[in-house]
């Protein structure tokens, strides 16, 4: 193109140089000065007139009247700026709009054509806007995948451990910030890149790769035979009895509850319990005392304040103590940035998203990103922190607040889903599919049974909202589903019955000693299935399986190296 614009250029410039040597030839006084127009005989006399330089500005051609340098430099130029177009078509229409202001206002009716050539002008202009908009998502798309490439190719050329853990961290935040591009990241070779990283003696550097292979949706092997899973469900400060359970549990088995299992998954209390054990990995005897302190202050009100509260917030409790104290005991860690312990199992957090119509949808706050391509049933993500997972999966109707996060609002998990038993078998399914579930363990937090008066006639609104709250917050409708459906010797629900109904916020000594009591005797009947548990949970893989997995760990980590894959 530019060889053809030279050759345009020099053509006119050769015949303007022929036209004024014409001229010159016929005599003609066009082109000298005036005084030699005044006197011809002068003319011979004159000093020679010097040549026109050869270089002229790109405005000296412009300035021709030529369609064709004219031509190409427009359509040249006008797809780089459009914005030159639209703002010359948009005189025109403001023009032709005040011409119809006009017509209307002196009463004439507009043509019927005119009338067409409107609306075909809208639909052209509507049109323009959306392939300008889709052309904008994809030049958006376009340089982000660019930009994952960059990044992943970029770790493969540092040559300095800072160097190296800075580049890691990029590509972290790169990909918390746009986790559709974890796909772009897995075809560029991100993991075997992050799996011969990870090898490294420094522990900032391990640490760093852990969190970015877990964002780009690699998962470890599970650390038992099978898939190990803790399922507790919500009660509030009923939750003393899952501890009681957990406690048993690790005395038979001499490891702590975050050896014993390979993910976690709680709903309200169960998602407080979860947290302390898996992430925090706080002794037991230290969870307990730890949970009396915060169910003391956290459920203290005056029950005249508190009404005032219902009556104004909804919420009998008061909100924002109960979010400072998540605060300052959690931090502001984001979810997947726990992965970065290589002690810490799958964690998950179940929240009621209340605010996209019905049926209620649940929320699961993870610790970790699924494959790319594998898509779970609930909704989710690890970009969220701590404290605001727990918040929002512990935000029971009554009691707090709602939660805002994001545009959704959380309640608590357990509206929906108040034993997550099926939910975490789900999620685990998805993270190791080709792995068979060794052990679930489920725990409940109290159930009571009531009897009600016989009445054939009618029943009350109170009996009517209450059977419908206890049928929604049912546990054992999932716990016999699992039982029939689940390997036998695998699945293990405790959730002892009481004989008093305690309340969610009961936070009074004697109640709470009773109610662990009644937690002992139910653990003293049942010890024979506590010791089955610890058995199945302590089993180790065998050979094969450490050999299997040892071979796929190096076929993932020289993955895309020429020599290896040849001598594959």
């Amino acid at each position: 193109i530019g060889h053809w614009v030279h050759f345009q250029l020099c053509n006119r410039q050769a015949s303007a140089d022929e036209k004024k040597a014409h001229n010159t030839d016929h005599g003609s006084t066009d082109l000298l000065p005036m005084s030699d127009k005044t006197s011809p005989g002068s003319a011979t006399a004159a000093a020679p007139v010097s040549a026109p330089s050869s270089k002229k500005g790109i405005g000296h051609y412009l300035s021709y009247s030529g369609d064709t340098v004219q031509a190409f430099v427009g359509s040249y130029i006008a797809p780089l700026v459009p914005r030159f177009s639209r703002a010359a078509a948009e005189p025109k229409s403001a023009a032709v709009e005040q011409k119809r202001l006009k017509a209307e206002e002196a009463g004439e009716k507009p043509w019927q054509g005119e009338v067409a050539v409107n609306t075909e002008q809208k639909a052209a202009e509507e049109r323009a806007k959306r392939l300008l908009l889709q052309r904008e998502k994809i030049i958006a798309r376009v340089s982000v995948d660019n930009r994952t490439r960059a990044l992943v190719k970029a770790l493969n050329r540092a040559s300095d451990v800072r160097v190296y853990i800075n580049r890691v961290e990029e590509l972290s935040y790169h990909l918390l910030e746009f986790p559709e591009t974890r796909g772009v990241a897995v075809k560029e070779k991100a993991i075997p890149c992050l799996l011969r990283l990870r090898q490294a003696e420094d522990p900032s550097l391990k640490a760093a790769v852990r969190e970015a292979l877990t964002l780009v949706g690699y998962t470890n092997p599970v650390k038992g035979q099978g898939i190990r899973v803790l399922s507790i469900d919500g009660g509030g400060t009923r939750g003393l009895i899952a501890l009681q359970t957990l406690q048993k549990l690790e005395a038979l088995t001499g490891k702590p509850i975050y050896q014993l299992f390979d993910y976690i998954c709680g709903v309200s209390t169960g998602a407080i319990l979860g947290f302390m054990l898996g992430v925090f990995q706080i002794p037991l005897n230290e969870c307990e005392v730890l949970y009396r302190k915060l169910g003391s202050d956290v459920f203290k009100q005056n029950v005249i304040v508190g009404t005032v509260k219902m009556g104004w917030s909804h919420a009998f409790y008061d909100s924002e103590t109960w979010e400072n104290i998540l605060k300052e005991k959690m931090g502001s860690d984001l979810m997947v940035e726990t992965s970065r312990n290589p002690k810490c199992p799958k964690m998950a957090a179940v929240s009621t998203i209340v605010n996209r119509g019905t049926p209620l949808k649940a929320y699961v706050f993870r610790n970790y990103n699924l494959q790319p391509g594998v898509r779970s049933h609930y909704p989710g993500s690890c970009e969220h922190k701590l404290w605001q997972a727990v918040r929002a999966s512990s935000a029971a109707p009554g009691y707090f607040q709602e939660f805002a996060l994001g545009h959704d609002l959380h309640q608590d998990g357990g509206l929906l889903i108040n034993n997550p038993t099926a939910l975490a078998i789900h999620e685990c399914k998805c993270l190791w599919p080709n792995t068979p579930v060794q052990c679930v363990v489920s725990l409940g937090t109290g159930r009571v049974e009531t009897a009600g008066k016989i009445n054939t006639t009618y029943t009350s609104l109170k009996t009517k909202l209450t059977n419908v709250i206890s049928s929604a917050t049912d546990t054992e409708e999932v716990h016999i589903m699992l039982d029939a459906l689940l390997p036998p010797d695998s699945y293990f629900r405790f959730n002892p019955y009481m004989n008093e109904d305690i309340a969610l916020d009961e936070s009074r000594g004697e109640k709470l000693n009773l109610l662990q009591a009644e937690g002992l005797r139910y653990l003293d009947r049942n010890q024979e299935k506590l010791q089955k548990a610890a058995r199945i949970l302590t089993r180790d893989k065998t050979t094969v399986q450490r050999l299997t997995e040892w071979a796929k760990l190096k076929h993932d980590m020289y993955d895309g190296i020429p020599i290896f894959n040849s001598k594959l």
